[in-house]
Formats: structure tokens, sequence, C-alpha cells
């Protein structure tokens, strides 16, 4: 049977067993609805950026090669970061036109959009936020040293009307939410800007309980990760429609 492509979802990597099945569960949740749209059967593999037994590149020649044997004569690599780093920007391009060198010349790389670029991501995000349930809401990322690296988060807490807050650098949750209690404020919503749950979200989690333990007039609520979202498989195969921004090798 001939597919039209095939389909590659690529994430930073990680050694939680949960990011692991969290990209195999999403993997054949995209599966299942492309099999809904066409009766056919659809390929879609995972591959992980770092902490894997391969590089990317090889990985994409490893299901290269698998789809070269079916007839199948494009790879769509997708890249499910959230912000436009070195990861997206250098190193997974760089991986791709390494991959490319080493494949067949009749098959084609398009590397779609990353996550963080869908339109209607905000808007995915804004359903989390109840401002009848807290008075004011963080969303927490994991934080770049880089300059400009944080711009993205801090464009996109300004236009969910929320506060900005990181892992690695400051403002750290502990300072905003010390921050905001200072200033009055008593009921808080905490909105992780991660994919899968992992060690840094069960971080936020503990951090919150410990404030509320400290101050028994703090209230929190803790939204969940991306994967939790019932639009994410549909937001992950828009990425695989022609955009300008894909690129074709």
């Amino acid at each position: 049977m001939i597919h039209s492509s095939g389909k590659l979802l690529v994430i930073h990597g990680s050694r939680d067993p949960r990011t692991h099945q969290g990209i195999q569960d999403l993997a054949q949740q995209v599966r299942t609805r492309l099999e809904s749209q066409c009766s056919s059967s659809h390929i879609v593999a995972t591959a992980t950026l770092e902490l894997g037994k391969y590089t990317l590149s090889e990985q994409i020649q490893q299901l290269g090669d698998r789809l070269l044997r079916q007839n199948i004569a494009h790879l769509q690599i997708i890249p499910l970061f959230l912000l436009p780093g070195m990861h997206v920007m250098e190193d997974i391009p760089a991986q791709v036109q390494e991959a490319h060198t080493l494949l067949a010349e009749d098959l084609h790389l398009e590397t779609c959009p990353y996550l963080g670029s869908h339109p209607q991501l905000q808007k995915r995000l804004a359903e989390q936020i109840n401002p009848t349930d807290r008075e004011i809401w963080i969303i927490m990322a994991h934080g770049s040293r880089r300059a400009g690296g944080n711009q993205p988060v801090e464009t996109l807490a300004h236009q969910l009307g929320i506060l900005d807050a990181y892992w690695s650098v400051m403002p750290s949750l502990d300072w905003r939410i010390s921050q905001l209690m200072d200033l009055g404020y008593r009921r808080i919503g905490v909105l992780p800007y991660f994919l899968f749950p992992g060690y840094i979200t069960d971080a936020i989690a503990t951090t919150l309980a410990e404030k509320q333990a400290a101050y028994p007039q703090f209230k929190y609520s803790l939204g969940s990760p991306l994967n939790q979202n019932p639009h994410l498989v549909q937001m992950v195969l828009d990425l695989t429609v022609s955009s300008p921004v894909s690129t074709l090798i």
C-alpha cells in the first residue's frame, strides 16, 4: 500500500518515563485520527533530539529507509517544542540536513512548524484560565538564559493577561507567588507551559503545596501540561499542512 507521507514527532528527550509514554500515546492518537479520516494505515513515529540511543539524524535515516521500502517518498518532521530556541532554529535543521545527505534523493524531508508557533495555542491555553476561580494566573515555563530567550513566554503571558515565571531563571515561581501575596493576592492559578508531566511539573506542585501549608490563606489551582489538552492531536496535524515556514529538502 502506498502512503502520501510518514510523520515523525520530535521531542527534546527526557529520562522521565512519563515523557516516553506521553509521546508514544500522542503518536498513537495522531495515527488513530489519520486512520479515521482515511481507511489506509499511517506511519507515525517518534524521535528525540537528545538523551536517546541514536542521534536525531540517525533516527530520521532509520525511518526514512523504512518508508522507502514501503514506497513512501515524503517524511514530515514535526518539532514538538514550545519555544523557538536553539533546538528549533539550529539543532533540528542541522540534524535534518545531515540525515538528508545519508538518504536516497527520492525521499523528501519536510520540517514542519514547531508546536509553539500554532496560531491557536494562545486560545487553547486561555481555555484553562478561569478568572472567576482564581484572582490571578501565572504561566510557568522552563526559561532560558539566552538574551531574548524568554520573550515569547513574556509575550504569551501579556496576551493572556497573566504573569510569567520560570524554572531556571528569575522570576521563579516561589518569588512570583511571594510577590503576589505581598500585593494582597490569595487565590493564584498556575499554568504549566510544558508538553508532558515530568520532574519540573512535580516541583511546581510541590512548591504550591508547601506554600499553602505555610500560608493557609493561600489557595491555588494547577493547570495541566499540553498533552492533556483535547485539541492537541488536531494542533499537531495542523502543523503538517503546507506552510510558508515549513522547509522541504
